[in-house]
Parts: structure tokens; C-alpha cells; sequence
């Protein structure tokens, strides 16, 4: 996703048909407090979800597992948003 330059990582995105960004501890608390998320770039992330990967780098990480994807859920960008982001796109990209 970028962060902190998520709004600079999207216009990469939107600009090309190939990038793929990933939510690697992106919208947890752990970096909601360091480097929050813009929320009027909610929008375009939802435009952008067929090119949204989950990404955990899990062990490596300062919160549980779980909460990566309670906080992707708790944005609000519906099941089928949701559901492409954790699954679809991946299996999609790599041919599953």
C-alpha cells in the first residue's frame, strides 16, 4: 500500500494496469497510530480492489494474525471486496 505515501502508491496503480499492492500491516492499529490510512482515499482503494493483495509477513509482525483481517474487514468495503483482497486477486495473479 505504500505507507505512509498510500495516495502516491494508488496514482501508481491507477496509472498502471499491472501494479498490485499489498496490505502488509496496513489498516491495523499498530500502524493506524503511526501512519494512518487517509480515509477520502477509502474510494479508490475499493476502485482498486481487484488489484489488492493480503499481504501479513506473518510471523514478522507486532499484532496477531487475525487482526489483519479484522481490520481489512472494519473498512467496509463489502464481501466481495473482501473476499478478492484475501483470495480471489492472488489466485487470480498466480494462476490458482
Amino acid at each position: 500500500m505504500g505507507m505512509p505515501e498510500y495516495e502516491d502508491f494508488l496514482d501508481l496503480a491507477e496509472r498502471y494496469g499491472e501494479v498490485r499492492l499489498d496490505t502488509t500491516m496496513t489498516f491495523t492499529d499498530f500502524s493506524e497510530r503511526l501512519a494512518p490510512f487517509p480515509p477520502r482515499a477509502l474510494p479508490r482503494l475499493a476502485a482498486l480492489g481487484d488489484r489488492v493483495l493480503l499481504g501479513t509477513d506473518f510471523p514478522n509482525i507486532p499484532y496477531p494474525y487475525l487482526h489483519q483481517l479484522h481490520a481489512l474487514e472494519r473498512l467496509d468495503l463489502g464481501d466481495d471486496w473482501l473476499r478478492a483482497v484475501c483470495h480471489d486477486n492472488a489466485a487470480r495473479l498466480f494462476g490458482l
